[in-house]
């Protein structure tokens, strides 16, 4: 009867409740995410500051942000 307890059950029910905790965590953290008003961030290239992707453009393969200054003095 141990056997079947200790050496079946047992693992069955670790690796089933692992899955359940493991899925609500991550459907928690994606929640928190989805929810968040955190935006995703990228660096200039021509000035070095970090700007959100909305003032981001893409120039001949760099990244330029829309700021008067740093649009007009773009280095190539």
């Amino acid at each position: 009867m141990n056997f079947v307890v200790f050496g079946v059950i047992a693992p069955i029910a670790y690796f089933v409740i692992r899955y359940l905790v493991k899925r609500l965590v991550i459907n928690f953290l994606q929640g928190l995410k989805r929810n968040s008003n955190i935006k995703n961030m990228t660096r200039c290239d021509n000035c070095g500051k970090f700007v959100s992707e909305d003032s981001i453009k893409l120039v001949e393969g760099k990244n330029i942000c829309t700021n008067p200054g740093c649009k007009n003095n773009v280095k190539y």
